[in-house]
C-alpha cells in the first residue's frame, strides 16, 4: 500500500472499536480493485458533533458508524437517505458539499445476502426475533419484499410495537401494501400461537454471541419445527445455538457473516461510485472467515 496526498482516506467511528473487521474489509477491497485508499477505526470518546467536524474538515471521504452512535449521529448530518432516515439509524457517511449524508447500508448488506442464498421473502411468512437496532434494520429490509406475515418477537412488546408503528407509516407513506393485519408483535412466550408454518425468521440479538455459544433466545422446538429458513445475523460464532436448531429441525441455517461483508461493499459502492464484482465480495469473505 503506498500512501501518499492524494490516498483517499474512510474509516469507522464508534466505542468500542478496537474488535472491529471493517478494516481488514475495505483495505482488501482497495487493493483488489486497485483503489488508491486507505480505512482507518477512529476510537470515539467525546463530543459527536466535534468528531463529524473534525472528520469533515480534514476530509474524510467516508465514515461507518458503529454502536453506539448510528442513531445519535443523524443529526450532525447534512442529509439522510429516506429509507435510514424511516429506519432511524445511520451506518453510512458520504462526503458531500453540504455536509456528510447518511445511509443505512445494514439494510442493503442484508438484502443482498438473502438474494446471494436464493431467499426470497415474497409472499413467506417471517419472523423477526428482537427489537433492537438490527432488528429494525431487518424489518424495515422484509417490509420492502412483501411478505405475507411479518411477525417481531420481544420481550419487552412495546419496542415491538414501535418498530411495528414504524413499518406501518413506511408502508403508507410508500404505498408498500402492508396492513394492520400483515404485521404483528408477541413475547417470545406466546410464539407457541404462530399460526402458520414454512417461517424464514431473523435472528437480531446478542443471544448467542460469542462467548455466550450455549444460549439461543428461542427454546421451543416448536417454533423450529415451524422455521423453514433461519438467519442468525451474529457471525461469532460461525455457527449459533440458533443456527444449530434450525438445522437440527430440518430447516436451513446461515449466520450473519455475508451480511457484514455486504454491508461493507455496499458502502464502499457508495463512497466510490462503482459495483463491486462477486468474486472479489466472496473473496473478502473468504478473508474473514479465516479470522474467526
Amino acid at each position: 500500500m503506498n500512501i501518499n496526498g492524494k490516498t483517499a482516506v474512510y474509516g469507522i467511528i464508534g466505542k468500542p472499536i478496537e474488535h472491529t473487521m471493517s478494516p481488514a474489509i475495505h483495505n482488501h477491497l482497495s487493493q483488489a480493485l486497485g483503489i488508491d485508499s486507505v480505512y482507518v477505526p477512529f476510537r470515539t470518546d467525546g463530543n459527536l458533533e466535534d468528531t463529524v467536524r473534525g472528520l469533515y474538515s480534514l476530509g474524510v471521504q467516508g465514515i461507518n458508524v458503529t454502536v453506539p452512535y448510528k442513531t445519535e449521529i443523524i443529526k450532525e448530518l447534512g442529509g439522510v437517505d429516506t429509507l435510514a432516515g424511516a429506519v432511524g439509524a445511520v451506518n453510512t457517511l458520504k462526503y458531500t458539499e453540504n455536509g456528510f449524508y447518511g445511509y443505512n447500508t445494514d439494510v442493503m448488506g442484508l438484502e443482498r445476502e438473502l438474494d446471494s442464498e436464493g431467499i426470497s421473502l415474497q409472499g413467506r411468512h417471517v419472523v423477526i426475533l428482537g427489537a433492537g437496532g438490527a432488528a429494525r434494520a431487518a424489518a424495515f429490509m422484509c417490509i420492502l419484499k412483501s411478505p405475507a406475515t411479518l411477525t417481531i418477537v420481544n420481550r419487552t412488546k412495546a419496542k415491538a410495537e414501535e418498530i411495528r408503528t414504524s413499518l406501518l407509516a413506511y408502508a403508507k407513506e410508500n404505498n408498500i401494501g402492508a396492513g394492520e393485519k400483515d404485521i404483528r408483535t408477541m413475547e417470545p412466550s406466546d410464539i407457541n400461537s404462530l399460526p402458520e408454518s414454512g417461517y424464514i425468521a431473523f435472528q437480531c440479538t446478542n443471544v448467542g454471541l460469542y462467548p455466550d455459544v450455549d444460549s439461543c433466545i428461542i427454546n421451543n422446538d416448536s417454533f423450529f419445527e415451524k422455521t423453514e429458513t433461519g438467519i442468525d445475523l451474529i457471525y461469532k460464532p460461525e455457527t449459533t445455538l440458533f443456527m444449530k436448531k434450525v438445522a437440527n429441525a430440518g430447516g436451513k441455517a446461515y449466520n450473519g457473516l455475508k451480511m457484514l461483508v455486504y454491508q461493507a461493499v455496499c458502502a464502499y459502492e457508495i463512497w466510490n461510485g462503482i459495483s463491486v464484482p462477486r468474486n472479489v465480495a466472496e473473496d473478502v469473505q473468504r478473508l474473514l472467515a479465516g479470522k474467526q
